[in-house]
């Protein structure tokens, strides 16, 4: 395979023909173009002979010429009527050839080929049709593939199909095939794909055909000679440091050298769907691999949010997450917890897009409101799924309120994925598996028809994938690609480097969710791996209504003791130091006082509202003030929140007209009431 690499390094192809056949002996080359010019030559001594026959017999003669006559309409015909799965020009020339040899080799046989103008016409006219034959074949052949050409065609049982011109690329060639039309369609080929590449002397897999979408007689045809793959390419570094998370994820590569590429958001401007995404693959495939440069291509990004669900292997994936900015749940009761919270957190995503006038979620909703997007990545998806209900409606809703779920298992067979729940995935990335039949729950009929067989690296090339997602070209489906070759070290580090960028979850979202706002909070207070909300360096406040507030109180009390088992006085809270006092003045007989409720005057930490309460207790506060007021101006133990919460607050009831701004920027009053003027 001769072939040279440019400056970059890619491998430049030095001409289409060699990708298929090996360097022949110039005899070989030759021998395509023996037919015409042996035809040429035999015709001289056949007609001679059939004349020296025909006039050693004369009263033969009349019939003799009648059945040549004959015999050439019908060799002409004949030929035009084989001719009709051919190109219109070769049918042509082909009828035209037999029509004139015909008619020549009558005449020659009647008159004899040595008189004049006969013997002429056979040294110029056929030796020009000969010639004319051996020209389209070589213009058409452009090649040694185009040569096997027919003959490639008709050894793989494909007669009739026609090569266009090659498209050269690195390490690909791609070329339009026209079928016969009624006779082949794109799935006869397709299903000769690997006998193709056989003869080609490739590997299986290496020749893709693709079906036109306009054409059903047409496809086109893909050869990858060279298998890149093999050996995966190292991690480059994160794609796009402090970019947004609408640019394209970039995990790896195409065995054509293209990038690989992944969009999690929509975009209105493309009319490209925001989507979900399915991750499968037999265990050691490297869908591990794949998540942790994934997960690092997004933590990266400045506007974007990751939370990772992992049941199953707790620390052995994640760790090199620990500290970063992605929030990470391993325990599988905060997993279920967490997703049974995920619809009142779409609900309120969804009304405050729609608020600000978004369809969906676009950077500016992070831009202008702070609203970062969402991704909840859930490895072991299947321990989950069936305990949450409804997952099929979170699914289909979640998109449009800027969020992106990731779900990744070995195989998404109806028993561990219902249908409802996998046809809202949008999105496929799917890496070796054991079975062919494994790959049809994840890729469409559509890619494995075009070739597309992760069964045969199973997990002996770990890393290797196919992607289905909105924003890819459909071409792409069926072409192998790797993730690349990374350490924990050198993601981490890109992580590290980006986490000036890091967005804080929304306030409402953390607490319905059962979060941090900010997942660093959380790097010092793991518990068994599991991520647990901050600690407060104040007393737990009691909200327990049934419990009486004294003996909250003298558990917050007990809490402070130092219960030490080798401390024989533990337990014991420290005696105040002695004091003289004057007690004569103290009436021994006198009647005890009665003891005051004291539940009613101590004055307990009282509980943080919650947000709904929150919001309701400053939308009645604001309606009613007489005059101008400001975020300062709310009185805190009506939401327990600080000051830019009651700030967007007030701009929110703003917005939907509860109450007006006034003239002085992060000010309002109460709309007046009807009939009265402002």
């Amino acid at each position: 395979m001769a072939s040279k690499r440019n400056g970059d390094g890619d491998l430049a192809v030095a001409g289409a023909a060699e990708f298929y056949t090996p360097k022949k002996h110039w005899a070989s080359r030759l021998a395509p173009y023996a037919s015409e010019w042996a035809g040429f030559l035999a015709t001289m001594p056949v007609a001679a002979g059939a004349h020296w026959w025909m006039t050693s017999e004369p009263a033969a003669m009349p019939w003799a010429s009648a059945g040549l006559t004959l015999l050439g309409t019908g060799v002409t015909a004949l030929t035009w009527y084989c001719a009709r799965a051919r190109a219109v020009i070769v049918r042509r020339f082909a009828t035209a050839t037999a029509g004139i040899t015909a008619a020549w080799t009558t005449a020659a046989t009647i008159a004899g080929p040595w008189e004049t103008p006969l013997l002429q016409l056979y040294a110029f006219g056929g030796a020009g049709v000969a010639l004319s034959w051996s020209i389209f074949k070589a213009l058409k052949r452009g090649g040694d593939f185009e040569a096997g050409g027919d003959n490639l065609w008709e050894k793989v049982k494909l007669a009739g199909v026609k090569t266009g011109p090659l498209e050269v690329e690195p390490n690909k060639v791609s070329g339009t095939l026209q079928l016969p039309r009624g006779e082949l369609d794109v799935g006869d080929v397709q299903k000769r794909a690997d006998k193709i590449a056989s003869y080609l002397g490739l590997r299986k897999g290496a020749v893709r055909i693709i079906e036109d979408p306009e054409d059903a007689s047409q496809a086109q045809m893909t050869v990858v000679p060279r298998d890149v793959l093999k050996d995966p390419a190292d991690w480059p570094g994160a794609s796009h440091p402090g970019g947004s998370i609408a640019d394209p994820l970039v995990f790896g590569v195409y065995e054509d050298t293209e990038l690989l590429r992944l969009w999690l958001p929509g975009d209105p401007k493309t009319s490209r769907n925001a989507t979900h995404l399915q991750i499968n693959g037999m265990n050691g495939s490297g869908k591990s691999a794949g998540f942790k440069q994934l997960a690092t291509e997004i933590l990266t990004r400045r506007d974007v949010a990751l939370i990772v669900l992992d049941p199953s292997k707790g620390d052995q994936t994640v760790g090199f997450l620990q500290g970063s900015r992605a929030h990470l749940v391993t325990d599988v009761g905060a997993c279920k917890k967490l997703l049974k919270a995920l619809p009142g957190v779409i609900t309120n995503r969804a009304s405050q897009l729609g608020r600000w006038g978004y369809d969906q979620w676009v950077p500016e909703a992070f831009t202008k409101h702070r609203m970062p997007y969402l991704v909840v990545w859930v490895e072991e998806a299947t321990k989950l799924l069936k305990s949450v209900e409804k997952f099929d409606v979170i699914a289909q809703e979640a998109r449009s309120a800027g969020i992106s779920l990731v779900l990744s298992q070995q195989k998404s067979t109806f028993r561990q994925m219902s249908t409802d729940v996998r046809s809202q995935l949008g999105a496929v990335l799917c890496f070796g598996v054991k079975d062919p039949e494994d790959a049809g729950y994840s890729l469409s009929d559509e890619t494995l028809d075009a070739g597309a067989a992760p069964h045969r690296w199973k997990n002996r090339w770990p890393g290797c994938c196919y992607l289905e997602a909105p924003g890819v070209e459909e071409a792409r489906y069926p072409t192998p690609a790797r993730t690349y070759r990374a350490t924990d070290e050198a993601l981490a580090a890109d992580i590290a480097a980006c986490a000036e960028h890091a967005p804080d979850l929304p306030e409402d979202t953390a607490e319905a969710l059962g979060l941090p706002q900010r997942a660093s909070d959380t790097a010092d207070d793991q518990e068994g791996g599991t991520v647990v909300p901050m600690r407060s360096t104040t007393p737990t406040r009691h909200t327990d209504p049934d419990v009486d507030p004294l003996e909250a109180l003298d558990s917050l009390q007990e809490a402070d003791v130092d219960d030490d088992p080798d401390d024989p006085e533990a337990g014991l809270a420290s005696l105040p130091d002695e004091t003289e006092t004057d007690l004569d003045e103290v009436d021994p007989d006198a009647e005890i006082p009665e003891v005051p409720d004291t539940a009613a005057q101590i004055a307990l930490p009282q509980p943080r509202p919650s947000l709904a309460r929150a919001r309701a207790n400053v939308e009645n506060w604001a309606t009613r003030q007489p005059g101008v007021f400001g975020p300062k101006d709310v009185p805190t133990d009506l939401h327990g929140r600080d000051r830019s919460w009651v700030s967007r607050m007030l701009s929110a009831l703003a917005e939907e007209g509860v109450i007006v701004r006034a003239d002085d920027p992060g000010t309002y009053r109460a709309r007046p009431a009807r009939g009265h003027a402002a």
